[in-house]
């Protein structure tokens, strides 16, 4: 999960911290110059965090992909 919280807005990091722990892996962007409306303030900013969080959360996905695939290969090579 991703919580982007504006570093003027009214989202208060103790808040983002607690969201966050309501979830496994969650990370939490601050746009420091931002206010409540963060994705009109840096949409550039908001753009590059949930880019940089999907391009690490598709990394995560295919490296347990391959990693089920090669034990699924070595399962079936020691039953043959």
């Amino acid at each position: 999960m991703l919580v982007v919280r504006a570093g003027k807005g009214m989202l208060k990091q103790p808040e983002a911290d607690r969201m966050a722990g309501r979830h496994g892996a969650t990370r939490i962007a601050v746009i420091p110059d931002a206010g409540h409306d963060v994705h009109l303030d840096d949409p550039a900013a908001v753009y590059g965090e949930m880019a940089a969080f999907l391009a690490e959360a598709t990394a995560a996905a295919e490296s347990e992909a391959a990693a089920e695939s090669e034990a699924a290969a070595k399962e079936a090579g020691a039953g043959a």
